[in-house]
């Protein structure tokens, strides 16, 4: 149901960036973490051998019901193909009044598909290409979603 581009190595187990959250109650960092909890090892500054040590003993995992409760990640997977085209005609729309050529825009533009999957996998591939977006992603993201209930197809 859940999709999910890896888009770095499995070698630590686990991907880098996906949220995690607490399986097993532990202490760290003076801190103690309770089941169901987010896990923000990158804010906190907890080094990757360290989170994967965490995840390979079952203490953190990835946890796609989670996610959608509380909100994190890109949140592309909550969106339908509807949802998605709304998504990629707003993202353009800012990208358009950033650029200054037609021919800048359509070399930066995000690209569209018809399938769901590819769709989210062009989307991400344009914000990671495109680092000035994040400052309005997320805003547009909320917008779609809010706008209309997607499908649980």
């Amino acid at each position: 149901m859940k999709d999910k581009t890896e888009i770095h190595p499995t070698y630590l187990g686990w991907q880098v960036d996906w949220p995690l959250f607490v399986k097993m109650k532990f202490s760290s960092g003076g801190r103690n973490w309770t089941k169901g909890e987010e896990f923000k090892w990158a804010e906190l500054g907890v080094l990757q051998d360290v989170v994967s040590k965490l995840y390979s003993v079952n203490f953190v995992h990835h946890n796609p019901e989670l996610e959608k409760q509380n909100k994190v990640g890109d949140r592309l997977h909550e969106m339908n193909e509807d949802q998605l085209k709304t998504l990629v005609l707003l993202l353009n729309a800012e990208l358009k009044k950033r650029t200054v050529s037609t021919k800048d825009f359509n070399e930066k533009r995000c690209r569209q598909s018809r399938i769901a999957n590819k769709q989210r996998g062009l989307i991400r591939r344009f914000l990671y290409s495109n680092k000035w977006c994040e400052e309005v992603f997320y805003d547009i993201r909320d917008k779609v979603l809010n706008d209309t209930v997607p499908n649980d197809t």
